[in-house]
Formats: C-alpha cells, sequence, structure tokens
C-alpha cells in the first residue's frame, strides 16, 4: 500500500492551480500550443529477393514458394506501411515453368510476372537471364509487369536510350524519405544470354554515376543500388560511386558484406530466404544512421498467402504437370552450380553420355552453365520440374563436325576461366573423351592431355561432336564453333533426349565421377571453388 505525506499532499493541490495559470496565460497572450516534436528518424524497408525461378516450394517442398512471401510481406506491411519490394534480377529465365506452354502459347516468363504482379513487387533489375527469349520476348513480358523496371546500363544502341520500357532511376517517397533506386546488370549478359544486336550493355560504375547524380538533383535523400552483378563487381562499384545500400543477385548465395564502407546484401535464389533491410535515416538530415540487415528462412512454417494462390489458379494444371514422374535415377546426381562448374560431376557426365548417344557422336560436350538444378538430385523418381529444372533453356542439340584442333580450342575454352572463376558457366562437361589440364598454366596453354575413345587426340583427325545450338552460336567464348555447319539432331529436344535417358536408364548414371577430367597445378582458387563437395544422399 503507498501512503503520501503532507509535504506531498500540498504540492499535488498546488499542481492543477500552477498549471492553469501556465495555460490561461497562453491563451491571454495568443500563443499557439505546442507542436508535437518532429521524429528523430525515419525508417524505410525494403524487402529483398533475387534469382527466383519458381513460383512453387522447391527442395520437395521444404523451402521457398512465393505464396509464403506474399504472407511474409502481409507480415511486415502489419507492422509498418513504409515498405518498398524489389527483385535483384533473373526470373523469366531459366524458370521452370518458362518452357512450357499455356492455352497453346510458349510462357517464356508470363508466369513470373503474373507471380510478382500478385504479389505486389515494385522494383526488378533486368538480370542477364531476362535475355533468354530474346528482346521481342523481354519487351513483352515487361509490358505485362505491374512494377518498375530498371536498367541504367542497358541501351538501344539506336536511339541511344535505356531499353524499352525500362528506368535508368526512379524516386519514390516512403514514409517522408525520397527514396532513390537504380538498377544495372553484369556487362557480360551480351555473350552469356540472347539479346539482340542493338541491345548494348555498358560500363555498371559510369551508367551508376550517372543515374546517382540525377537522383540527386530529383531531391532523393538516400540512394540505393540494385544490381545484378558478382559480388567482386558489387565492391567496385561500392568505390565508384557513393550510395547507401546496394541489394544485389547473380551470386545465388546470401552475403552481407561492408568491407567498402557500403553494405552489400544479397540472399539465395529461389526465395528461400526474404531479405529485409531496415534504413534508420535521420529526420532533419536525410542522412542514414543505420542499416539492419535480416534474412528470413521462408520455410512450411510460413502458411501460404491465399489471395496470392487465387491469383495463380489459371497456373494450377501446370503446376500439376510438373509433378508427373519422366522415369528414376538409381543414383544421386550432384547438380550443384559450384560443382558442375568447376569440375567433372556425375549428373554433368550423364547429361553428356544421354547427348552423345541420342546423337550418334564421337564426343560430346555440355558447358556447365546449362545445368541449371543447383542441388543435389536425390536417388529414386525423377519429376517433370526436376528433369526441366536440369536443363531450363530453350536450346536444341546439334552435332558438327570437327577437327581435333578445334575440339581441343573448345577444351581450352571450357578451363580458361578455371582459375580466375569460381564458378565459370563455360567449364566443360564431357562425354567419349578424357583430358587433364593444368589451371597454373597460362590460359589458352591449359590443356596438356586428350584422349578420344581411348587414343590419343590428332589434330587433324575429324570428330563428330554432340552439343547444345548455344555453344555453336560462340556463346560463352566457343568462338571455335561459330559458324561452322550444324545439323539438328532428330531425337528430340534436349529435354526429350534427357527424359528418355531416365526413362529407359541407357545410358546409365554413374554413382561418381570417373577420372574423365583431371585437374593439376597448385594455382590458388577462389574460396567458392576450394570448398568440398558434400557427400552425396
Amino acid at each position: 500500500m503507498k501512503t503520501t505525506t503532507a509535504p506531498a499532499r500540498r504540492v499535488a493541490l498546488l499542481l492543477p492551480l500552477a498549471l492553469a495559470v501556465v495555460l490561461t496565460a497562453d491563451r491571454a497572450s495568443g500563443a499557439p500550443p505546442s507542436a508535437p516534436a518532429a521524429p528523430a528518424s525515419r525508417k524505410v524497408t525494403l524487402l529483398h529477393l533475387a534469382d527466383v525461378y519458381q513460383v512453387q516450394p522447391v527442395e520437395e517442398g521444404r523451402r521457398g514458394g512465393l505464396a509464403r512471401v506474399a504472407t511474409l510481406r502481409k507480415q511486415v506491411l502489419k507492422e509498418t506501411p513504409d515498405v518498398v519490394m524489389v527483385l535483384g534480377g533473373d526470373t523469366l529465365s531459366p524458370s521452370v515453368e518458362s518452357l512450357l506452354t499455356v492455352d497453346g502459347k510458349a510462357l517464356k516468363g508470363r508466369q513470373m510476372i503474373d507471380a510478382w504482379n500478385a504479389l505486389g513487387l515494385d522494383y526488378a533489375v533486368l538480370g542477364n537471364h531476362e535475355f533468354d527469349f530474346g528482346d521481342e520476348a523481354l519487351r513483352e513480358r515487361i509490358r505485362e509487369s505491374h512494377f518498375t523496371w530498371l536498367g541504367a546500363n542497358v541501351t538501344d544502341a539506336k536511339t541511344g536510350k535505356v531499353f524499352e520500357g525500362v528506368k535508368a532511376y526512379d524516386v519514390r517517397e516512403v514514409g517522408g524519405v525520397k527514396l532513390g533506386l537504380f538498377g544495372v546488370v553484369v556487362a557480360e549478359t551480351k555473350k552469356t544470354s540472347k539479346p539482340g544486336p542493338d541491345t548494348n550493355f555498358g560500363d555498371a560504375c559510369e551508367a551508376a554515376r550517372d543515374a546517382v547524380a540525377k537522383l540527386r538533383e530529383a531531391g532523393a535523400t538516400v540512394v540505393v543500388g540494385l544490381t545484378h552483378l558478382p559480388l567482386e563487381e558489387d565492391r567496385a562499384l561500392a568505390k565508384c560511386v557513393k550510395v547507401d545500400a546496394i541489394l544485389g543477385g547473380h551470386d545465388h548465395t546470401g552475403a552481407e558484406d561492408r568491407s567498402t564502407g557500403t553494405p552489400i546484401f544479397k540472399v539465395p535464389a529461389d526465395a528461400v530466404e526474404l531479405g529485409r533491410l531496415t534504413l534508420d535515416v535521420d529526420a532533419a538530415t536525410g542522412t542514414v544512421r543505420k542499416a539492419t540487415w535480416k534474412r528470413i528462412p521462408v520455410t512450411r512454417k510460413v502458411p501460404e498467402d491465399k489471395e496470392f494462390n487465387a491469383a495463380m489458379k489459371a497456373y494450377e494444371p501446370l503446376f500439376a504437370r510438373l509433378s508427373e514422374r519422366v522415369g528414376r535415377t538409381p543414383v544421386a546426381l550432384d547438380g550443384r552450380s559450384v560443382e558442375v562448374r568447376t569440375r567433372e560431376t556425375n549428373l554433368g557426365s550423364f547429361v553428356a553420355d544421354a547427348f552423345r548417344a541420342a546423337a550418334g557422336a564421337d564426343v560430346a560436350l555440355v558447358n556447365g552453365g546449362a545445368l541449371r538444378a543447383d542441388s543435389v538430385l536425390p536417388a529414386g523418381v525423377v519429376t517433370r520440374r526436376e528433369l526441366h529444372a536440369i536443363l531450363p533453356y530453350e536450346d536444341s542439340l546439334v552435332t558438327v563436325e570437327v577437327k581435333g584442333s578445334t575440339l581441343k580450342a573448345a577444351l581450352e575454352n571450357g578451363v580458361s576461366l578455371a582459375r580466375e572463376d569460381a564458378k565459370p558457366g563455360r567449364f566443360p562437361q564431357v562425354s567419349g573423351l578424357r583430358f587433364t589440364y593444368d589451371a597454373s598454366r597460362p590460359a589458352g596453354e591449359r590443356v596438356v592431355d586428350v584422349k578420344v575413345g581411348g587414343k590419343p587426340l590428332d589434330a587433324d583427325a575429324s570428330y563428330r561432336l554432340a552439343t547444345l545450338s548455344f555453344l555453336v552460336g560462340g556463346k560463352d567464348g566457343y568462338e571455335m564453333l561459330k559458324g561452322l555447319p550444324s545439323t539438328p539432331v532428330q531425337k528430340g529436344t534436349p529435354l526429350d533426349v534427357l527424359a528418355e535417358a531416365f526413362r529407359t536408364g541407357k545410358p546409365a548414371p554413374r554413382a561418381k565421377p570417373e577420372g574423365r577430367i583431371v585437374r593439376t597445378g597448385d594455382a590458388t582458387l577462389t574460396k567458392d571453388a576450394r570448398r568440398p563437395p558434400a557427400p552425396l544422399k
């Protein structure tokens, strides 16, 4: 029980009288009542995803799924209305669904646009794979989008302007803060995808400098770069131009890097985590006091949003088709990106074997970047979704007649970035041949031994090579194949060939690599390339 002393009671009685005197004096003098104090800071929240190729959950339903992301977004919006949702590029391709048709028309990423519209995406930067279906398909997807596409360094050579329907930068007021965003994409898109001849990809630093200057002129007090670059290029960008944060994609892995003084944040691919960046902005100066980053797991514990699923109902038959069985594998197949792009894997060998058998070729070569599953496919039933995850691109299987010297040049190109890049897409998975290369030697001089059918490679002999039309087009550095007469394989598309191999068990996949590719030399590798492979399950 609380007690009150006599002096305390006298003070309590005098306080109301004193307050009344003050208020009377204010009214008498005509002074306006005091305004509430302005907030010392304002908070802006950005929700971030990147490299999202599937609407539905991945890893047998355990992780990811945009219906779950929709739920998380709504939960954040209940906390604060000052939310902007962004995508760090790569979604139209290599989406599993994008190669299929609905109502007789190839989707080419349309289902992903419908998903982002339903989710409430605000901004997306162009990724290199947005151009996989060509410029016109991308323009059509942009017209269907209810959100803004950014790409400051993507220009039309004829007009000198940014790609049609895309903005270099944009300004939006969020919670009393003028937020500026710009986007840049990796310049090698010209070589790694299928943009038109008049679509150019300029220097990211130069484009960013120009965009940031114009954002400042437009009154933006906070600037965030939305990028589709490797982490090293993000760091270079941070040193090139002053921004408050960079939200990136392209690497398919999560990252929080503050080494340059500018925070750089990334999330893993396929929406298995949702990035949340909270910027604490000084209300008086507009400067960012603090950048807080959190990666929110997207798992079965997160319920699916009913409104999102209702908006995507038209695609339910498609999703059901993707769950159909196409065959089985007796062994686990290693399709992790860091493996198929750096060394022989049993999945890479299996795909190359299937292509060589279907084509009746002497040898086969598949670039590791064409194999997109980025996971270990467990032994057992293989569904159509898993099939499309392995080979999601719209390529043809072809044969070309090549001299032994040309075949060696192709292998040299395949290992030309083996020391310089943690995950080079050009790395070759092969069939019908074995080769040894020394990564410590200069690019172009690394292949030290090649055997075809158990015999030394003859530089002047002719060999029938089975490969993808993408490589015969000279992409990923395979210029030595460009222009060579090619013949389509009559047994169907690469997907058809692979499905038949899974169905019949011929050729049979191996449990482990067989020594087709041997690496020597003690050249230092990047950290990712040194990472030991996890055991197959």
